[in-house]
């Protein structure tokens, strides 16, 4: 795993073993989807808690305008928490744009049932048909998943 001081210690290795799959994992379908499509939707990775690997994805809400990525991974983030009894570790991937750099990157947040998370942010471009995909650069994060106040809000 990157070299990122996490919070709560040095994580188990089992703890590595599913966040370094997912991260991999990850990054490798959104640089295959960027090669063979020019884009990708967000959509999540799951280490379910037999250790097998699953992809999660929700349908973007119908509507002529563009299409709503925040939306479609707050709905993402609902149904992983939904399920976050099945599973021991998430990885949400999505498209971001970085204006100060004046380009595009994957945007991967990975986090374990045990505490820890851990982001990846990897710039890409595309020029004459030919892909490049920096380096990932890795960032600590905050849980979304099994944050001890996910509780969703009583409607009133």
């Amino acid at each position: 795993m990157a070299d990122v001081e996490l919070t709560g210690g040095e994580p188990s290795a089992q703890v590595q073993d599913d966040l370094n799959s997912l991260l991999g994992t990850a990054l490798g379908v959104t640089q295959e989807q960027l090669e063979a499509q020019g884009a990708f939707l967000p959509a999540a990775l799951v280490v379910q808690a037999d250790g097998e690997l699953r992809m999660v994805a929700v349908s973007p809400e119908e509507s002529d305008e563009d299409l709503d990525a925040e939306a479609m991974i707050d709905d993402l983030y609902t149904v992983l928490r939904d399920q976050k009894d099945q599973n021991r570790a998430v990885a949400v991937f999505s498209d971001i744009t970085l204006p100060d750099e004046g380009t595009d990157a994957i945007h991967v947040v990975a986090e374990h049932s045990e505490g820890v998370c851990i982001s990846a942010i990897q710039t890409y471009s595309e020029q004459d048909g030919t892909w490049t995909f920096s380096d990932p650069i890795w960032e600590s994060g905050e849980p979304l998943v099994w944050a001890e106040d996910t509780e969703a809000p009583a409607e009133s």
